[in-house]
């Protein structure tokens, strides 16, 4: 019976030993996991930054994109008037903004382009307002416009 039991017994640690010592290891060592799930939390991590600065930007766009768009339409509302006197204009944009216009005869182009005596170079400006989030931005949008003197 003796022997039966060393028979028995020797075959066991043979296996056990193969399986805790033995040169071909399956499965991570904790260091590892540990390692891997760093590399992986930067990468995360890093894709999160990129896109919420990538949105951040798309807001930023979206609101000068509007806000130019409600600028050509002053604009194109101030040069289809028939007669456009020198002076300034406020007004109130849709998306709780404010605009200025001013208006004033360009000296500089009508000397350079040698008009006759009944026209005149204009010269109008757009000074718009419009909030950004928490921040209020400027835009501003010029034209010239050749009309007819006043009088010539």
């Amino acid at each position: 019976r003796s022997t039966d039991r060393q028979s028995r017994s020797r075959p066991r640690r043979a296996v056990v030993n193969q399986r805790y010592c033995g040169k071909s290891q399956e499965g991570f060592t904790l260091l590892e996991v540990l390692v891997a799930m760093t590399i992986v939390g930067l990468g995360v991590v890093t894709l999160l930054q990129i896109f919420s600065l990538g949105l951040r930007l798309q807001t930023r766009s979206t609101v000068r994109t509007e806000a130019i768009v409600q600028g050509a339409r002053v604009m194109d509302e101030l040069l289809a008037r028939k007669r456009l006197g020198e002076g300034s204009e406020r007004g109130k944009l849709a998306n709780d903004g404010h605009w200025t216009s001013q208006v004033q005869a360009s000296r500089d182009a009508s000397t350079s382009l040698s008009l006759s005596g009944n026209w005149e170079i204009k010269e109008v400006a757009l000074e718009m307002f419009v909030r950004d989030g928490a921040q209020e931005r400027r835009m501003e949008l010029k034209t010239l416009r050749l009309s007819k003197k006043a009088n010539p």
